[in-house]
């Protein structure tokens, strides 16, 4: 089952392709039968089944085609089948191509969570980049050209840093395979280490993203077609966090370990730079990118702290706010349909008109500001419990970014929804109802009973601090 979950986007995306004139009903139904599945495997996981296969694909030179859900991977897994529905159930009124790259996407992601082999990790990697370039560079704005260089330089060039990581690791460090056992087993230490982890450093960086490594993503957003698509799945491609926790930091234990009170300070100043750098935002995309930014700076954090609480919050935030952050895209690409505009000022005061379309943004802007009893807070809150044990003077720092959250996150609200009335606005329509309502459980589900997805993913961030020397 795991390979029909992998590749069965592929296979219906490139019917999406082949056939633009089916795109809505085919898009969907290929992702919904994806995500019934998602949930069929999330469930065989939660039951104790074994999703696990392996065989060469190039015996001799140690490649293998391995794939497994552990906890961690299912919890993502789930997120990401979750979000691109959400998203292809938004998607309406977008180019048709759009909606199989988007599937294209999904099969990548999945491959990239499931992956037990580095250099498979790298080819799922790779191929998801694809049609993230596609989508902003068909279909993006008026700089999107621009927007596209300055995204593609900074991928590609993590991406061959990795690679030259991967091969380190590898070669100088004696395994036998590219198998993660094998090259836990076969750890590259000293010098070379050093330099191999920085590599593996510096794409993941790009891809969480963190300061400086960052100064795509704002562009990458604003550019990209006004409907929230591109943005849901490049949201769900921030898979640097992932990265981290899988690769970089446990096959690295020694150079992690010198890195350390750097990547703790690079991880908090990230989160505070970007919540005050959101509040300075008079653009809705914009104010979003730098928001999950922030985010991502607090997820970042919680890994590097290298405690089993604090990769575990990291995890769970990874996922919620693929859910959240891709929410909120999707009801910005709704409001520059009424106004044609994604400008904050000029939309004001429209609770009245839309209080419907007003309940759903309280409740995804206070998902991400972190409120208690939706889905952003068990995460922030365990990242920050395991940073705490690293270091109490950056946790502090971050903390700080948490409470600029919510001044950028409920002033942009309070201007749209509750200040002088403005330019009329027609409340959500049965489309806005049913990818809303969807967005809504899952964030209330999350947020009541997160210990569902927390006990899954403990196991592997307990193995994951274990490696690096850490406790709890």
């Amino acid at each position: 089952m795991i390979h029909v979950l992998i590749f069965l986007p592929l296979l219906f995306g490139f019917w999406v392709l082949l056939a633009p004139q089916q795109a809505r009903a085919v898009g969907l139904f290929g992702s919904l039968l994806t995500l019934l599945l998602g949930l069929i495997s999330f469930g065989g996981v939660l039951s104790g089944a074994d999703y696990a296969y392996q065989t060469p694909l190039l015996r001799e030179a140690g490649v293998y085609y391995a794939v497994a859900w552990d906890g961690v991977g299912a919890v993502l897994m789930l997120a990401v089948v979750i979000a691109t529905f959400m998203a292809l159930l938004a998607a309406h009124d977008v180019p048709p191509a759009m909606v199989g790259l988007s599937l294209l996407m999904e099969s990548g992601l999945l491959g990239i969570l499931a992956a037990q082999d580095l250099l498979l990790f790298y080819v799922f990697f790779e191929a998801t980049l694809i049609p993230s370039l596609l989508m902003l560079g068909l279909f993006g704005g008026a700089g999107r050209v621009r927007a596209l260089i300055k995204f593609a330089i900074f991928t590609l060039l993590g991406s061959l840093l990795m690679l030259a990581g991967i091969l380190a690791a590898r070669y100088l460090g004696g395994s036998p395979s590219f198998l993660l056992k094998d090259l836990l087993a076969h750890s590259l230490g000293g010098g070379a280490g050093m330099w191999a982890f920085a590599a593996f450093l510096v794409a993941f960086m790009v891809k969480t993203p963190l300061f400086p490594l960052h100064v795509w993503l704002p562009d990458f957003h604003a550019e990209n077609h006004p409907s929230g698509l591109a943005d849901v799945m490049g949201t769900l491609y921030k898979v640097g966090i992932f990265g981290l926790f899988r690769w970089a930091l446990p096959l690295f234990p020694a150079a992690f370990a010198a890195f350390q009170p750097w990547l703790l300070a690079l991880a908090a100043l990230t989160a505070l730079g970007a919540a005050w750098t959101a509040y300075a935002q008079t653009e809705w995309k914009r104010l979003l990118a730098y928001g999950a930014l922030s985010h991502m700076g607090i997820g970042a954090l919680g890994i590097f702290s290298g405690s089993a609480i604090g990769a575990s919050g990291a995890i769970f935030l990874l996922a919620a706010s693929a859910i959240y952050t891709g929410a909120l895209f999707l009801f910005a690409g709704g409001l520059q349909r009424r106004f044609g505009t994604l400008e904050l000022r000029p939309t004001t005061g429209l609770a009245k008109a839309a209080p419907a379309l007003a309940a759903l943004g309280l409740i995804l802007v206070l998902a991400m500001v972190g409120l208690p009893g939706l889905s952003g807070f068990p995460g922030e809150f365990m990242n920050l419990l395991g940073s705490w044990q690293a270091s109490p003077i950056w946790t502090f720092v971050a903390f700080l970014g948490v409470i600029a959250a919510a001044a950028y996150g409920l002033s942009a609200y309070q201007n749209l929804f509750h200040n002088a009335p403005g330019k009329p606005a027609a409340d959500m329509d049965g489309v806005e109802w049913q990818w809303g309502t969807l967005a809504v459980l899952v964030i209330l589900f999350m947020g009541v009973y997160p210990k569902l997805f927390t006990e899954l993913i403990m196991p592997g961030a307990k193995a994951f601090a274990a490696l690096l020397g850490g406790g709890q």
